[in-house]
């Protein structure tokens, strides 16, 4: 669970098997570089760091690997991994460990729907009827890298383009499973792994994963957070709003208004300031993006703080301790797998738990505010279906 030392055992765990070669992976960079946690907690081992001085950071990790030394790295950079990268790993015999899932499989929409039916149309991709796996089998001849299908066509040489069943044009990105391969073990720390995303996409690429026992984590009692923690369940104006992608995608001025003052009406009741709230919503709804003129989310005199300058913090955000004085949390974001994700999974004999990919969505999100330390908190939830979950949650043991 969020808070239970995983990282702190594992750290220990580390320096306790000094002879082992590591690679430790984390969605932070604040984590992994210099006088970060990862590092100050290691007597018996060195971890060190990809820098970008004179070569790039993945030029460098690449000459780390080859010099077979410990490295800390990004979720980012370890999933840039490339065929080189691969091939000196399967030499070495590293031991991975990445904190919190990496993000392996993702929607692919650089293309239209009547891009993709042309392509296939003209036989210039095929899809392979096994595993969904879209290859180029057009012309090559005038694919110049400022060619309308240049992008295309990286994608399927690097084995990274897949189609769901159910629709050719409904097509997911995925990261190569070598990254998983030519690693001696790969330990993976998170929460309620089973049934989410990278644990059908393992499953569907044929690995057995076992849970890791080498560590004990101080895991707190559910009755100890059922007393620290304050539910405000949804209000009469934002109970019935679904608040997934697609709602927020088309929902009205008073719409939003309704859950700003959701949040703001919550925080005055409590006497809160600026600094003591954090809220979310989709990005979009958040910040103006270029060119966008929509509602945002805004709850006067809860939009910004003075320790961060916002209140808003992203609902995909794990792993940080930034927030940890933060006394009420307010999610308002249904949350669920992306449809082409959750489809080519599903598609393939590997479905999505809904409910598992929104609970430990939500319960990440949480994690960032003072819970995590064990203090009093409040949590604001605005869809009825995350608080329908967090509260069978909360009441299980």
């Amino acid at each position: 669970m969020m808070g239970s030392s995983k990282t702190t055992e594992i750290i220990k765990w580390m320096d306790a098997n000094p002879t082992k070669r590591y690679i430790f992976v984390s969605p932070l960079l604040s984590e992994v570089d210099e006088g970060g946690r990862v590092h100050n907690n290691l007597n018996h081992v060195t971890l060190e760091i990809p820098i970008s001085d004179e070569k790039t950071k993945s030029e460098h990790l690449l000459k780390m690997i080859r010099d077979g030394v410990n490295i800390a790295c990004t979720h980012q950079l370890y999933l840039g991994m490339n065929d080189k990268h691969f091939y000196e790993l399967s030499l070495k015999g590293y031991t991975i460990i990445i904190d919190e899932e990496v993000n392996v499989i993702n929607g692919f929409g650089k293309y239209s729907k009547d891009d993709l039916l042309w392509l296939i149309e003209r036989k210039e991709i095929k899809v392979d009827e096994h595993d969904g796996m879209v290859s180029w089998i057009g012309e090559r001849d005038n694919l110049t890298p400022n060619h309308r299908y240049y992008n295309m066509v990286q994608y399927c040489d690097a084995k990274a383009l897949y189609s769901t069943r159910r629709s050719e044009t409904m097509m997911v990105s995925q990261l190569p499973i070598k990254l998983f391969e030519v690693a001696k073990e790969v330990i993976i720390l998170t929460y309620m792994f089973e049934g989410n995303v990278l644990d059908c996409f393992l499953r569907l690429k044929g690995f057995e994963v076992e849970k890791f026992t080498e560590i004990e984590c101080q895991e707190p009692s559910k009755q100890q957070i059922r007393d620290l923690i304050t539910v405000i369940p949804p209000n009469s104006k934002v109970i019935n709003y679904s608040l997934s992608s697609t709602w927020w995608d088309t929902a009205t001025k008073k719409q939003v208004n309704d859950v700003s003052n959701f949040i703001r009406t919550n925080c005055i009741q409590l006497g809160l300031k600026g600094d003591d709230v954090l809220w979310t919503v989709p990005k979009d709804r958040a910040i103006q993006a270029k060119g966008m003129t929509r509602t945002l989310v805004k709850p006067k005199g809860y939009i910004t703080g003075t320790r961060h300058p916002s209140c808003y913090l992203a609902a995909t955000v794990r792993a940080t301790n930034e927030y940890h004085y933060k006394k009420a949390m307010f999610h308002c974001y249904n949350r669920f797998p992306l449809q082409a994700v959750s489809s080519y999974l599903q598609d393939y004999g590997h479905s999505v738990d809904p409910k598992v990919f929104a609970l430990s969505e939500m319960l990440q999100w949480l994690w960032r505010g003072r819970i995590r330390k064990g203090e009093p908190m409040v949590v604001g939830i605005a869809s009825k279906r995350m608080y329908t979950y967090f509260i069978e949650w909360l009441e299980e043991d």
